[in-house]
């Protein structure tokens, strides 16, 4: 069987839904099945090779020239090409697949955002993508997603069959684990003048990711005495954030809350293992990776009781109301004063996260494989 697969969201500093693609097709390419992969991409990517490692079966591709607009290239030429490599199937990882081509097709859609949310996204993205994610989903022989938090949404929203709707979960990468290497936790500490506590956040710095009320908490426990600063480790999105620069000089917080830009993947591996209180406040996510990672690190993780969040926490991480700064406090005041709690969510988080692996992932996918072949 061969099999295309879009690889074009591993370009740029990665985020979530390109982890999914690399991870995803490295557990893929592992297995034993008899399959070819050809990557699907409107350019080639730096972070390909680097993905791939170990990998057992090379894939081929991406092939044909480099185009700068992916909408352009996914509806126009990749039909035209798609009709000359004549695949059995094809995967699509992020929402939208090309309408006009033959053959048959899986979508994963990962979130409702642009639907729910619209105001967290660039004009672009409202204009280009959204309008195109419904009949991406119709003409889809299967629709893959990552929780049955974000199922639901999309079953509600687009209007589709459940039954077309495959829950897949993700999972935290391997190199995400407890690190027993003190000189490399200390250099790391050093590296990034780390107190003995500390706060942590990771991913894209962006509205939807609430980090005002947050800081807002930050506040409170500041109030209260607790003078524990806030790390935050991750690139800028491409909506202003001027909410959050604006809350910090307001509150006084300017020393208190510190960012590190985008962060290796080995540098946030020890920063989870070293922070006294993982908080990941999101107002929306399809999944919620971070969390995982940090559970995978043995960090203690303060989360939305909302979206996927509280689903893929279960009883391992604090849900606290996002909206509520009072809320969040609260919480990370219990976090922070209560040891025997902190440790015993530790291990819960341990657990939890063990629950969740790529290969398992790989495996569920490529059932799906199987079933569209054989409709």
């Amino acid at each position: 069987m061969r099999i295309g697969y879009d690889v074009t969201t591993l370009e740029g500093q990665m985020t979530g839904v390109g982890y999914y693609s690399a991870h995803l097709l490295a557990h893929l390419l592992r297995r034993a099945d008899p399959w070819c992969f050809e990557l699907l991409s409107n350019r080639r990517s730096p972070h390909l090779a680097h993905a791939l490692a170990g990998a057992i079966v090379p894939p081929v591709g991406p092939r044909g020239p480099s185009m700068p607009l992916r909408p352009l290239w996914l509806q126009v030429v990749l039909p035209l090409w798609l009709r000359q490599l004549n695949l059995d199937v094809c995967h699509f990882t992020n929402s939208l697949l090309p309408l006009a081509a033959h053959g048959r097709m899986i979508v994963t859609v990962h979130d409702m955002s642009l639907f729910l949310f619209p105001r967290y996204h660039r004009p672009r993205s409202l204009l280009m993508a959204r309008p195109l994610i419904k009949p991406s989903v119709r003409r889809a022989q299967a629709i893959i997603t990552v929780s049955a938090s974000a199922k639901a949404d999309l079953v509600r929203v687009l209007g589709v069959p459940a039954s077309m709707v495959h829950v897949i979960y993700e999972a935290a990468a391997p190199q995400f684990r407890v690190l027993h290497d003190a000189a490399n936790l200390a250099a790391v500490r050093q590296r990034y003048a780390l107190p003995d506590r500390f706060l942590l956040y990771a991913g894209t710095i962006e509205p939807r990711k609430n980090l005002v009320r947050l800081v807002e908490a930050l506040a409170l426990l500041h109030h209260r005495g607790l003078h524990v600063p806030l790390l935050i480790a991750g690139q800028w999105g491409p909506l202003p954030y001027h909410d959050l620069l604006a809350t910090i000089e307001r509150l006084g917080l300017r020393e208190a809350v510190r960012f590190v830009g985008y962060v290796p993947t080995e540098d946030l591996v020890a920063l989870y293992n070293l922070a006294t209180v993982f908080v990941f406040p999101s107002i929306y996510e399809g999944f919620g990776l971070p969390i995982i990672e940090a559970m995978a690190c043995g960090a203690a993780v303060l989360t939305s009781n909302g979206s996927s969040l509280a689903e893929i926490a279960g009883a391992a991480a604090t849900l606290a109301n996002p909206h509520d700064p009072e809320a969040l406090a609260e919480a990370l005041v219990t976090l922070l004063s209560d040891d025997a709690q902190r440790f015993a969510q530790r291990t819960r988080g341990l657990a939890r996260a063990t629950e969740f692996s790529w290969a398992r992932t790989a495996a569920e996918t490529a059932a799906i494989y199987r079933q569209v072949m054989a409709a």
